[in-house]
């Protein structure tokens, strides 16, 4: 489990599964653990061992552990009992497997492309493995029969930072799966007398997510009862709370660091808003997880964030991202919570519709079935 494309991944193929496909997963297996094959919610599951022993998953040898990935799973695949009736493969880790057992076994293949190098890194590509992943990823979406993306914004920058238009390119978004909690959270029903604001921010702590814009709003609200919370770990930790002591806010912002699931509803449950000022966010999916939980959220425009915060009508989408802007927004919410709770409500029964895993497998079979027709089509041709 890596981010997103990790809980994408699970959920989709037991959609798939419940649903009455075959399917088999083929991934890594923990570090130095043996290879695995096992059963998981109707899932096949093929853990492979990576073919080099002295892999190690870090990035100065990155692409020596994603050889060594591929070469076990192509060995794998190759011990399969059956034929696929398509392969799908996400992101370039499983691209040269995609590719390969698509020649393999004569069918259509099908790539998800979660995230790119290019976005992520606004189209600096200036050290090796940048390029070898940018020249795998160019690669494989012009040899893949079809492309899924997970927004509209996905599919512009393919365009743009690729020169490419796959010749069946898709839209599928994200999806969430039911929450056990199906009332507002705690913080939406308390009392309006209640003085106290609790902001959060889950995810992890890297500059592209923006957490240093919520810090500079902190300082700039002169209110003591506007606290933050902060969820997550990552590579900006030290210099995050350095930010904070500098500017004298230590007493108004708490990192949480990393929150067991368990805990996750109850924290969130707490947050009186959410604020998301990412500047790089193929989807977002945080925002369905706080959205299902009645928080409001204040987000930038980046991303499928635009997707899920389209207008003013589901939350507090930002046209640029500062501390004063979201401050501004934060202090909006505070002084009017009846419509942050008007707002919060609507995109809560907008996610019920939209963002299911039930939708995410309509629009996944009806990509196999387009894929699958085609490539019979060319074998009639």
């Amino acid at each position: 489990m890596y981010g997103g494309l990790g809980t994408h991944v699970l959920a989709l193929t037991q959609e798939q599964a419940r649903r009455g496909h075959e399917v088999t997963v083929i991934t890594q297996a923990p570090i130095q653990a043996p290879a695995v094959n096992e059963y998981c919610n109707g899932v096949r599951v093929i853990r492979v061992a990576n073919h080099y022993p002295d892999a190690r998953l870090d990035q100065k040898n990155f692409d020596y552990w994603v050889h060594g990935f591929s070469l076990a799973s192509l060995s794998a695949i190759k011990q399969m009992d059956a034929a696929p009736d398509i392969v799908h493969g996400h992101d370039w880790l499983a691209s040269d497997q995609l590719l390969a057992s698509s020649r393999e076994f004569s069918v259509p293949s099908v790539l998800t492309v979660h995230a790119t190098e290019f976005g992520r890194h606004n189209g600096w590509l200036t050290s090796r493995l940048s390029q070898i992943v940018y020249s795998s990823e160019h690669r494989s979406m012009i040899l893949a029969n079809s492309v899924i993306v997970c927004s509209e914004s996905m599919r512009n920058e393919i365009r743009t930072g690729y020169g490419l238009r796959p010749k069946a390119f898709n839209v599928i978004p994200n999806a969430i799966s039911p929450s056990d909690n199906q009332h507002p959270t705690s913080a939406a029903t308390r009392k309006e007398t209640d003085p106290t604001i609790v902001v959060g921010f889950i995810g992890r702590l890297e500059w592209e997510k923006g957490i240093h814009h919520i810090i500079d709003a902190i300082e700039l609200i002169d209110d003591l009862s506007v606290k933050l919370e902060i969820v997550g770990i990552g590579s900006q930790w030290e210099s995050l709370q350095a930010k904070v002591a500098r500017k004298g806010v230590s007493k108004r912002i708490q990192f949480l660091g990393h929150v067991a699931d368990e805990r996750k509803d109850a924290i969130l449950g707490s947050w009186d808003l959410a604020v998301i000022p990412s500047s790089y966010e193929p989807f977002g999916i945080v925002a369905l997880e706080l959205g299902q939980r009645g928080v409001p959220i204040v987000a930038s425009r980046v991303g499928g964030l635009v997707d899920i915060i389209s207008t003013e009508e589901f939350g507090y989408p930002l046209d640029e991202v500062t501390g004063a802007a979201i401050a501004k927004a934060i202090l909006s919410i505070k002084n009017d919570r009846e419509q942050a709770r008007a707002r919060a409500a609507r995109l809560r029964e907008r996610i019920a519709v939209e963002f299911t895993w039930g939708n995410v497998g309509n629009l996944t079979d009806k990509v196999y079935e387009e894929a699958y027709a085609e490539a019979h089509e060319q074998v009639r041709a």
